[in-house]
């Protein structure tokens, strides 16, 4: 296979005039692919026209003699098939002590390209061969370049090379597999993986070029793919075999004790490492197992931390039941003990079971429970857990983290029962042998009310919680998990102004803690409160916000980020964004991959939701409307199933009631106004749709008795952005009673409300009587008219066959219309004259059908010719 990227880098490091690299260093741990990339390469550039003269040398153990080492060079040389090349080599000596000058200045006389390759450079060892080889590249001719290859940097001198701009460094970084590379090596196997299996490969190889090829040999014609990639560890037959060979062979009984002791964690410090062996040179062990790139990672932290690769540290862990289980229990739990004292909870619980003490898990229970809970881990916790001692399992602290992983999975009943048994349990929690059981009930009841949202008994479990008493812990972050379950609550009951209140406290103290993600998740949730207001500026600020923090911190699976963006595309769809549905239907789909009804802010299936809301910002795009129209009513985001937040119901309200309109379906419109009128009761979000239900019938006393109470400000819109509706369909029915004035102040008002914020959506959505009205009005909305303008401008041209009609000077003359020029100034940049002008200006009122120039200019609008 032919890697075009590193071919390309290469090529172009030691080419391009722009660099002056004369020397190329690749180096990477054994199985990286280094030499088949390079030999790879060097046949491409052998094809290349013109092709430089290229000689490869790979060193041996025999070749650590300076004889020796210069006899294989001028072998190398000579083997490239070059003949003035050959003539040069021939007549050099070997032995003499001026090789390396003598050679330089041969290659420098032949005046060719000429590249040298150095594999398995690693093993030159001789300090005098190592010496001269380092002189020769720093003062090698112009036209040559030399390209070292080896496991690790071998012990020359280039820093100074580095320095000077003249080495390039290709490390195993770079020769790492990016995931189509490795597509292209397990199809030499006639292997294709879906996505998900080869991102799960590409995990547990990391690229490595040897476990790649590893595990393509094991996938042909394997019926599991999934599964084998799952098992595909370090200690399957091959792979095993291929690291004692290649890795493990040659080291010391001392270091092979140092791999086993320190592969226990999954990273480890130099403190740690001195912990587990006993070393008191471990931070000399590590550096030497860098530098010789030894499968590990130094990972940039403080302190500095190192890492084996994934398919070493499972082999290391398979072999280090060796040194006794009773050991291997002590070594898990210190590394247990040394995570807690650091705040690493998961981790610490992890090797805490590793270990099976019941003792240890349920002392760390009782201390690290609330925070595995409140930072998010209550599933990976409860995996945990489903190895610990059954004893261990039955504790309080892990039947509540149970609770916890059951909502996070969306099994509200296991969650609910979990909460009742403990219920039912005086025992508490213990912390430090001393009983708590506030914090205990605290955390109970944050999760009965985080479970209650898909139940409706949300107001028993707040007064729950309420009695339990919400007062700062002095834990920020417990805090804030406790009053963001609160302020969800509230939301879903319709309580927006003290959910905003609630929520706010959750994000102050959530920013104090230091939690990103708890803050991420109380911005995506006042965004929804801020969308259930229909207040699009305060939703765009918290969205916006929530967006950056989630992809800052790679949140990407977190159904809260999807949630947002859901939020997201609702701002671009009332801004007609053509990216809304996008969006929404990405969003959809990421929440359906989750497999989870969590984080249910915006509704109580999650990915339900938000493909009903994608098929609603769909249909602007959709070929076939009916049948969108019906797929929205079977999946309507506002069924009465689904537990979503009053004042999004308000919002999505008109949107789908039009979309059911605009189909022919009254009958459908008028099921979802009784439908959302038992959820919200009389507000004046649902008399605006019932006015649009009356108007789409011709009912226009109806339409307007429905409106007045809305108007008038008695009856107040849950969501603002339904108000803006309210204006448009007073203009509607006030053209249609040919009432100009109060069509216009209609129009004025809606402008009025929706300029702050590009609000576009409600004057789409009012049908072709608002836009002649928007057309018909140019120039007379005053410090609204550029808002106007742009509005104007979001309508699709309507298709019309004047242009045609119209002559091209009559055509030419139209576009200046829009200027308010007078026909002595218009005729002056046209080069006619004043009667010329008038005549066309006749000629364009004739066939618009129109009288005055006012009138030209809104029919040529309404027919998309301006």
């Amino acid at each position: 296979m032919t890697r075009t990227r590193l071919h390309t880098s290469l090529t172009k490091a030691l080419t391009d005039d722009a660099h002056d690299y004369s020397v190329a260093l690749v180096c990477a741990p054994a199985g990286s692919g280094k030499t088949r990339a390079v030999a790879d390469w060097a046949q491409e550039a052998l094809a290349a026209e013109p092709a430089p003269t290229i000689a490869w040398l790979t060193i041996e153990e025999r070749l650590n003699d300076r004889v020796a080492f210069y006899r294989a060079i001028l072998h190398s040389l000579a083997e490239t098939g070059n003949p003035r090349l050959q003539q040069s080599c021939a007549e050099l000596d070997p032995t003499s002590t001026d090789f390396g000058p003598q050679l330089s200045t041969a290659m420098n006389e032949l005046a060719e390209s000429i590249w040298i390759v150095i594999d398995d450079a690693h093993l030159l060892l001789d300090t005098d061969v190592l010496a001269d080889l380092e002189a020769f590249m720093r003062w090698q001719p112009p036209m040559l370049r030399t390209i070292v290859c080896g496991r690790f940097e071998p012990p020359l001198a280039l820093q100074r090379l580095r320095l000077d701009g003249k080495l390039f460094t290709i490390t195993a970084r770079d020769l790492a597999f990016i995931p189509d590379e490795a597509s292209e090596m397990l199809a030499e196997h006639d292997v294709e993986l879906s996505v998900d299996d080869l991102e799960s490969l590409m995990d547990r190889t990391e690229g490595w070029a040897a476990g790649i090829r590893l595990a393509g040999m094991s996938l042909e014609g394997h019926r599991d793919p999934s599964r084998l990639i799952a098992e595909f560890t370090g200690d399957r037959r091959a792979v095993a075999d291929y690291l004692i060979e290649e890795v493990l062979s040659g080291q010391t009984d001392d270091m092979r004790e140092f791999l086993l002791r320190t592969s226990v964690p999954a990273s480890f410090t130099v403190e740690l490492a001195e912990k587990l062996t006993g070393y008191t040179d471990a931070h000399a062990k590590a550096d030497w197992l860098e530098h010789h790139n030894f499968l590990i990672s130094r990972i940039a932290d403080s302190p500095t931390r190192y890492r084996y690769h994934p398919l070493l540290r499972s082999y290391l862990r398979a072999e280090i039941s060796r040194i006794g289980h009773l050991e291997v229990e002590r070594l898990e739990l210190a590394v247990a003990r040394w995570h807690a004292e650091f705040g690493d909870s998961l981790l610490a619980l992890e090797h805490a079971v590793n270990s099976g003490d019941h003792s240890e898990i349920v002392t760390l229970l009782n201390r690290c429970s609330p925070s595995l809970i409140v930072e998010g881990h209550g599933k990976a916790a409860d995996r945990l857990l489903a190895r610990a001692p059954r004893s261990s399992q039955n504790h309080p602290a892990a039947r509540l983290i149970g609770a916890a992983a059951a909502l996070a999975a969306g099994n509200i009943p296991v969650a609910k029962s979990i909460l009742d048994l403990l219920d039912r349990d005086p025992s508490g929690m213990l912390v430090d042998g001393v009983t708590e059981p506030q914090l205990h009930l605290l955390l109970r009841e944050s999760l009965r009310v985080q479970a209650s949202i898909s139940d409706g008994d949300i107001d028993d479990a707040l007064n729950r919680l309420r009695d339990v008493g919400v007062e700062p812990t002095g834990d920020s972050r417990l805090d804030a998990f406790v009053l963001l379950q609160e302020g969800r609550a509230l939301l879903f009951i319709g309580r927006t102004d003290e959910s905003e209140e609630v929520l706010t406290k959750a994000l102050a103290h959530a920013r104090l803690g230091n939690a990103p993600l708890s803050v991420m998740h109380c911005l995506g949730t006042l965004a929804a409160m801020a969308m259930a207001r229909g207040d699009v500026a305060s939703t765009s600020i918290f969205a916006n916000e929530a967006l950056s923090l989630g992809y800052r911190h790679s949140a990407t699976k977190d159904p809260m980020l999807q949630l947002v963006r859901l939020v997201d595309s609702w701002l671009r769809y009332v801004r007609i964004d053509g990216n809304a549905s996008t969006i929404a239907i990405e969003s959809a789909d990421a929440l359906r991959r989750t497999n989870t009804d969590a984080l249910r802010h915006a509704g109580a299936d999650a990915a339900r939701f938000a493909e009903g809301v994608a098929a609603l910002f769909g249909l602007d795009t959709s070929t076939h409307r009916h049948k969108s129209v019906s797929w929205l009513h079977a999946h309507s985001p506002l069924s009465p199933s689904l537990p979503v937040p009053p004042g999004i119901r308000a919002v999505l309200l008109p949107g789908i009631a039009h979309a059911y309109l605009t189909a022919g379906e009254i009958g459908w419109a008028h099921e979802l106004v009784t439908q959302t009128q038992a959820l919200l009761g009389s507000t004046g979000d649902i008399a605006v749709v019932e006015a649009n239900v009356h108007l789409h019938a011709h009912r226009l006393d109806a339409a307007t008795k429905t409106l007045q109470p809305v108007l008038s400000g008695d009856l107040e819109c849950t969501a603002e952005t339904n108000l803006i509706a309210a204006w448009l369909m007073d203009a509607s029915i006030a053209h249609a009673r040919k009432h100009d004035s109060r069509a216009h102040r209609g129009v004025i008002e809606a402008l009025r409300l929706a300029e702050p914020e590009s609000i576009l959506r409600p004057f789409h959505d009012s049908g072709p009587t608002i836009r002649e009205l928007l057309v018909r009005s140019t120039g007379r909305f005053g410090v609204l008219e550029h808002f106007a303008d742009r509005l104007r401008a979001s309508f699709p041209p309507v298709q019309n066959t004047a242009p045609h009609v119209l002559t091209r000077r009559e055509q030419e003359l139209l576009m200046e219309l829009p200027s308010w020029r007078t026909a002595e100034q218009i005729a002056a940049d046209l080069c006619v004259s004043v009667n010329t002008v008038k005549t066309h200006l006749r000629g364009i009122y004739r066939k618009l059908g129109v009288r005055s120039r006012r009138e030209a200019i809104a029919a040529a609008q309404r027919s998309g010719l301006l």
